[in-house]
């Protein structure tokens, strides 16, 4: 508490800048924050609407993508009632499906037995790409065609549909969805063309379309089964969320689980001590006329290192800090600089009244134009200035003339001890000569009154004589003593 009271400043015009400071941080730090946060919360939603967009960019080129094997399909599908008689035709038409659309990876026609048998047996004939040479075989894994889902399922509801993911023992080679057709001949359902896309191939053009080197696309089955994953080794197994029940970060099995379940949304996640950002929702198909595809349940996600998203934006979120920080310092250095001249007249009258009460009272009058409080404040030092200065000068006369009239009571003092002396002399003398002229007559007296009988008569007439000579002489005395005093008196 000592420490910090002794950084509290003692004189009040340092108080007033540092709490006009205090109330200028006061008022703007939380502005700051304000700007800060909501800078960095519209980042966020930018960086959130940039990768929305990129999922939505990345489903409509994947929607190309099915939509070109539909469309291949298409051309062909209604060739075959007019070659049904025909496998080597068939088989033909096959090649033409790869043929026109490099993403094929293969195509299948499989005749229904209620209607074609070929030497007795259900027909299928089927093309596929292995190590860039088209290979021909009549059957689709160890299982009759009849048996399978792809099969099925167009035949079942009687409209085009997308079937898979056919994995591991569905295909025998590698991972894959199939475009499948019903072919109709006279209104029967007379088989069913294939169209298989590779999920490798479309893994693969999938990231070929992503916006960044470090992100990721993924799109997951209603079941949960990849359909696109970088990592080829997902696409091979059917229960991919079993592996990830353990990941660091539940956020990515919730994540997941919201996907199979049709959801959409964002979500952050630390995976491999990496922080990313994940978008997702689910996939749907364009509408198109004559487009017969309707909800896959697929949905997809994409997924970015939040570091790589957000660099972008740091350069000018850190500009903008920073020119932030450098405007806050600068008003600061602002308000300390006005605060500190509109101060400059208090230190100023603060430095005149330490010089006034170390007794030099002649201060210059201030030139004060204000006509604030500070204004006021001058006004009054001037005339408190003036007032004392008028109130020194009358004390200045006042001790002159005490000074002079102490001069005059010294010169007098001295006078009258000069005098005094004098009249001490003086009267010392007469009183000695008054002693013995009154010796004389006291004697003359003694001696008459006792030998005044013996005593001629001439003899005492000379001693009476000698008295009224002396008590002439005590006359003169005393007139001289009373003349003196009289003149020291005038004097």
């Amino acid at each position: 508490m000592s420490k910090l009271r002794s950084l509290i400043p003692k004189t009040a015009s340092a108080k007033i800048v540092l709490q006009t400071v205090s109330a200028i941080a006061l008022l703007l730090i939380p502005t700051i924050l304000a700007l800060v946060i909501g800078t960095r919360l519209i980042i966020r939603e930018e960086v959130g609407r940039q990768v929305d967009q990129a999922l939505d960019g990345i489903a409509y080129r994947i929607d190309n993508i099915l939509l070109g094997v539909e469309q291949t399909a298409a051309m062909v599908q209604g060739n075959i009632p007019a070659h049904l008689e025909s496998p080597p035709d068939l088989s033909a038409l096959c090649r033409k499906v790869l043929e026109a659309n490099p993403s094929v990876a293969g195509c299948a026609v499989a005749l229904n037995p209620e209607h074609y048998l070929m030497d007795g047996n259900p027909f299928m004939t089927y093309l596929y790409r292995e190590h860039g040479e088209v290979k021909a075989t009549h059957t689709f894994t160890s299982r009759p065609f009849t048996e399978q889902d792809w099969y099925q399922a167009p035949l079942r509801e009687g409209v085009a549909s997308w079937v898979g993911p056919l994995k591991e023992e569905d295909t025998g080679t590698e991972p894959v969805i199939s475009y499948d057709v019903p072919v109709f001949k006279d209104g029967r359902a007379v088989g069913v063309l294939g169209v298989d896309l590779s999920l490798n191939a479309l893994t693969r053009m999938a990231q070929h379309y992503r916006t960044s080197t470090h992100s990721y696309i993924t799109i997951l089955d209603r079941d949960g089964s990849y359909i696109v994953h970088p990592d080829s080794t997902r696409l091979l197994h059917m229960d991919n969320l079993a592996q990830l029940r353990d990941v660091e970060d539940p956020s990515v099995m919730t994540a997941l689980q919201e996907m199979v379940g049709g959801a959409s949304g964002r979500r952050s996640f630390t995976l491999d001590a990496t922080r990313y950002l994940m978008a997702y929702k689910p996939f749907q198909p364009s509408s198109y006329p004559g487009r017969q595809v309707g909800s896959l349940g697929w949905s997809m996600a994409v997924i970015y290192p939040e570091k790589e998203l957000y660099d972008e934006f740091d350069p000018g979120y850190r500009l903008a800090l920073s020119l932030t920080l450098v405007g806050l310092l600068l008003i600061f250095a602002g308000a300390v600089a006005i605060s500190r001249f509109s101060l400059k007249p208090l230190k100023e009258l603060l430095h005149l009244t330490k010089i006034i009460s170390k007794g030099n009272y002649r201060m210059p009058v201030l030139a004060s134009t204000r006509t604030d409080e500070i204004g006021r404040l001058q006004d009054q030092y001037n005339r408190m200035t003036r007032a004392v200065a008028d109130h020194m000068n009358q004390l200045q006369d006042m001790s002159r003339k005490e000074v002079e009239h102490q001069h005059t009571l010294a010169r007098t003092y001295a006078r009258t001890k000069d005098i005094q002396q004098h009249e001490a002399a003086f009267f010392g003398s007469m009183t000695h000569q008054m002693a013995d002229v009154t010796a004389d007559i006291q004697d003359s007296v003694d001696r008459l009154c006792e030998f005044g009988a013996l005593m001629g008569e001439e003899q005492r007439w000379q001693v009476l004589d000698g008295i009224e000579k002396n008590g002439l002489r005590v006359t003169e005395i005393l007139n001289d003593m009373l003349n003196t005093n009289k003149q020291d008196s005038h004097g």
